[in-house]
């Protein structure tokens, strides 16, 4: 299974982990849509400019001073 991770972290310390899985039988393309939604969300929340969004998720990290967003795709066997 392949999973996506966003990983928030504060002043070196992680804030917060959401996980998508992505099971056989799911539509890859509708979870990995909704696991960049999430960071979209997150990244503009956190005073991410619109022009930066797409680079910041094709680069899979957005940092804004202490705050730092990542999306990590990992794998795990079943």
């Amino acid at each position: 299974m392949r999973i996506i991770n966003i990983i928030e972290i504060v002043d070196n310390n992680v804030q917060g982990i959401e996980s998508f899985g992505i099971h056989e039988e799911q539509l890859k393309e509708d979870v990995v849509a909704q696991a960049e939604h999430v960071f979209k969300l997150k990244a503009v929340e956190n005073g991410i400019m619109d022009d930066d969004l797409e680079s910041a998720i094709e680069n899979g990290v957005y940092e804004n001073g202490t705050y730092t967003l990542n999306l990590v795709w990992s794998y795990i066997d079943e």
